[in-house]
C-alpha cells in the first residue's frame, strides 16, 4: 500500500501516512460531506446519456456476475481544481458505501473508478482485499484502456473500456494466484 499523497509505501494501513500527514480526516474536512451515489455508476457531471447509463448499468451488473465476490463501481464527478481525482477516489472509497455489505479492511474487494470530467483524469481504487493480487501496475494498465476514448469525449465508451480491460486483467491476476498456490501446494 502506498500513500495516496505522497506515494510513500506503507507495510500497513495507517491512520496517517508517517511522510506527509495525510488522513482521511484531513480528506473529511477538504471534501465534506460523501455525495449521493448509486450502487454501480453515479453520473454528478451529467456527461452520460439515459441509454448509456443503463446500457453501463447493464454490464457493471454482468461484471458482478463474472466476480461476485467484487462490487465495481463507477463515479463521474467535476471536480474543483485543488481536488486531486486520486486522493477523491481514495476517499470515497473509504467513506462511501457503493456495496450493500459492510466490508472494511481486507474483507473489502470492492474496486472504484472516479473520472473527474473537469480535468479528464481517473484513479481506479481497489479495496484492501484486492491488493495482495491486483498490484498498482495492473490498476494503471487498466486505466489506459480508458485513456483514448476519454480523450475523443467519448465517456460511455471509456467506461466500457476499462471495464473489458478489467475483467482481462482479473482473470489474469486469478490464474497468476492459482498458479502461484499450487506451486507453493507442491
Amino acid at each position: 500500500m502506498k500513500c495516496p499523497s505522497c506515494a510513500t509505501p506503507l507495510a500497513t494501513p495507517e491512520p496517517r501516512c508517517p511522510a506527509c500527514k495525510f488522513s482521511l480526516q484531513r480528506l473529511d474536512l477538504k471534501f465534506g460531506l460523501v455525495p449521493r451515489h448509486s450502487r454501480y455508476l453515479s453520473d454528478r457531471s451529467h456527461r452520460l446519456t439515459l441509454p448509456e447509463m443503463k446500457s453501463l448499468r447493464h454490464e457493471l451488473r454482468l461484471f458482478e456476475k463474472k466476480f461476485p465476490q467484487i462490487l465495481f463501481a463507477v463515479l463521474l464527478t467535476e471536480l474543483p481544481t485543488n481536488h486531486p481525482v486520486h486522493e477523491y477516489a481514495f476517499w470515497m472509497a473509504n467513506r462511501a458505501r457503493f456495496s450493500s455489505l459492510e466490508k472494511t479492511r481486507s474483507d473489502n474487494y470492492d474496486l472504484l473508478l472516479v473520472i473527474d470530467t473537469a480535468s479528464d483524469m481517473a484513479a481506479l481504487v481497489a479495496g484492501y482485499g484486492l491488493e495482495p493480487y491486483v498490484s498498482e501496475d495492473d490498476l494503471t494498465e487498466v486505466l489506459e484502456a480508458l485513456a483514448r476514448p476519454l480523450r475523443a469525449g467519448d465517456w460511455a465508451g471509456g467506461i466500457h473500456a476499462c471495464i473489458q480491460a478489467l475483467i482481462s486483467k482479473l482473470r489474469e491476476c486469478s490464474a497468476n494466484a492459482r498458479q502461484q498456490e499450487s506451486a507453493n501446494v507442491s
